[in-house]
């Protein structure tokens, strides 16, 4: 039995010892997680920011819960769309749905970003997530969440720009669901199937997807297949036990670039599944097991050059909450990995142990105070620190003020180390893991209708990954450790109910993102972005919406890229209670743009759906 295992045996005995003493000590104790949430209003409680439900107005961290119901209501299916409308985000697609989606979050790179899905860490040290990210959708999640700036004291490699955290949808209430069919532009087909409800201490959810589209160009076709259930059952008035299950298979032909065109195709596939058990000891004292199981394979085909990638990761995390007075709240908890990557036939295997301790303290009703330290031990590279404090100050009512400092660190991918022979990518063993600093501090402010939040920030990077050149006749090259950056800039969100029917979101995100050693511009990091959608409910069965996007001048390599702006259309009518109509148009001015040089974007397209709910 490998230590994991051992592992993952052990705190599997000592959660259910604590669940049988929990029932002993107390019967009477009947609050479940989804209790204490359900305290706090759901547009208001965040739970990346401190790993437990917490009321957004004492969060001292920079993040936004993202409305599903706006997403749906504005017709978002594509998860990197959604992101990209967030205030301090970044997307770079290459090209058409289906491509590489690179997510650059304060101007970090797209590796130090981090993916929370359902508790479970989806960074696996490869850069495969890039091309599950490009065709992956917002089909059964019920929480997304984008936590901006370093937060690697709660989550380790990969948060150092952020973290964004989705939570598959959860029942509630009598049984129901919907039925979509979806056709439109490029020979676009899709639909979806879900259902969730409660019963008898059950809740469970399930959806399902298919999506097929030719894109514009030739040799770009895309078919993908979505999945994902979540069972919740309260098995005791203290004991929640559950389970989920993601999955995303992606087939695809790769055209290339317009300067380097090919002909391939790629299949991918994502598998995540957790079990998992909660035990409410007592009012101050929670206790949560997760135990998941996350596969990934990739594979780009092209003529006879064949190149598969897999990865299978065990993961065990113990998280425990205890208050021991009214003011105060500890997390502390320890994760394990045993991660088995094959690259090209050739296979590894690397460890991680964490632990973690995190304390908010509200020593007045208008101060919170946070802080933190964890330590990551890789058994391929070693050990890191990191720590993280911060600050929220209500001087008033509809006024708050936030501020954060914390540090981050990035493990090295696994071609980075073992290089990628048929690539050109030689092995570097001897890499260090990236670390940042950086701090945060802004000011939000209620106005009535009106909701303002301004955020500066400011980060710190060093022992960056850089590509250097090692035979350009071969164009042989590795992974070193060698660069150094800084980012910095202003971030501005902006929420306003312009009336019961109608509601407004915007928001302008400024960066300065550069090479400290050359001065230059890092590349695809433009100065300015922006976003703003309006909604209006023009009658009770009909609503309609419009949106932009405006991304600034910017580089890619050593190309100047012009910036664009995209606007989006779309309506929505109830012919029935249970029966709507939908249609939205993407690009809808027809703008010519390419988020990645080589690779244009769609031009103008339309698309309608018929959903039915049940």
């Amino acid at each position: 039995m490998n230590d994991t295992s051992s592992l993952l045996v052990r705190l599997a005995r000592r959660l259910l010892s604590t669940a049988v003493l929990s029932t002993a000590l107390a019967p009477a104790y009947a609050q479940t997680k989804a209790d204490a949430e359900a305290a706090i209003p759901l547009d208001r409680y965040v739970l990346s920011a401190s790993r437990t439900p917490q009321d957004a107005r004492y969060t001292p961290s920079a993040v936004t819960v993202v409305s599903m119901v706006d997403l749906r209501t504005a017709q978002v299916t594509s998860l990197a769309t959604a992101l990209s409308m967030q205030p301090g985000v970044v997307v770079a697609m290459t090209g058409a749905p289906g491509g590489q989606a690179s997510v650059l979050m304060r101007g970090a790179n797209s590796d130090q970003t981090l993916f929370l899905v359902d508790g479970v860490r989806m960074n696996d040290r490869s850069a495969a997530y890039l091309n599950f990210l490009g065709g992956a959708d917002i089909e059964g999640i019920d929480r997304l969440e984008v936590l901006r700036g370093p937060q690697s004291t709660l989550y380790g490699s990969s948060a150092m720009g952020g973290v964004i955290r989705i939570d598959t949808e959860r029942g509630s209430g009598a049984a129901h669901g919907s039925l979509a069919a979806t056709a439109g532009s490029f020979g676009t087909f899709g639909g979806t199937a879900a259902v969730k409800g409660a019963a008898d201490g059950l809740r469970y959810s399930a959806s399902f997807g298919r999506f097929v589209t030719d894109n514009d160009l030739a040799n770009n076709d895309l078919r993908r297949w979505t999945g994902a259930t979540r069972l919740e059952y309260v098995a005791s008035p203290v004991l929640l036990v559950g389970g989920t299950f993601r999955a995303v298979s992606i087939d695809r032909e790769e055209p290339g670039s317009r300067v380097f065109p090919s002909i391939g195709t790629t299949q991918s596939g994502n598998t995540l599944g957790t079990v998992f058990a909660e035990a409410h000891v007592a009012d101050e004292f929670t206790s949560r097991l997760t135990l998941a199981l996350h596969r990934r394979q990739y594979t780009w085909r092209s003529g006879s050059y064949y190149a598969p990638q897999s990865n299978r990761r065990e993961i065990v995390d113990w998280q425990n909450t205890w208050s021991p007075i009214q003011p105060v709240e500890i997390v502390a908890g320890v994760n394990a990995e045993n991660s088995r990557f094959i690259v090209e036939g050739r296979s590894d295997e690397d460890r991680l142990s964490a632990g973690y301790v995190s304390a908010t303290v509200r020593p007045t009703s208008s101060v919170t105070v946070t802080g933190g330290v964890r330590y990551d031990d890789f058994k391929s590279v070693g050990g890191a620190t990191t720590g993280r404090v911060g600050l929220a100050w209500l001087p008033r009512a509809g006024t708050k003020l936030h501020a954060t400092y914390g540090t981050g660190f990035n493990a090295p991918g696994t071609s980075d180390r073992y290089g990628v022979p048929s690539w050109g990518q030689i092995a570097n063993p001897n890499l260090v893991p990236e670390k940042s600093r950086g701090w945060d501090a802004g000011i939000e402010q209620e106005l009535g209708p009106v909701t303002v939040d301004v955020t500066f920030f400011h980060n710190r990077f060093r022992n960056l990954f850089e590509w250097e050149y090692v035979n350009y006749v071969t164009w042989e090259g590795m992974t070193v450790n060698r660069a150094r950056a800084t980012t910095q800039g202003v971030e501005v969100a902006t929420q306003v109910r312009l009336c019961k029917a109608a509601k407004l979101r915007a928001n302008y995100t400024y960066l300065d993102a550069q090479d400290d050693s050359s001065g230059a511009r890092l590349t695809r990091r433009p100065r300015h972005t922006a976003d703003a959608e309006l909604q209006v409910r023009v009658s009770q069965p009909c609503t309609v919406g419009a949106g932009l996007h405006a991304v600034g001048d910017n580089i890619n390599g050593t190309m100047p890229f012009a910036g664009y702006t995209t606007a989006r259309a779309f309506v929505s009518y109830a012919v029935r209670e249970n029966l709507l109509l939908k249609l939205r148009v993407e690009n809808a001015l027809d703008r010519e743009f390419e988020e990645v040089y080589g690779y244009p974007a769609l031009p103008r397209a339309a698309y309608g759906t018929v959903e039915w709910r049940f």
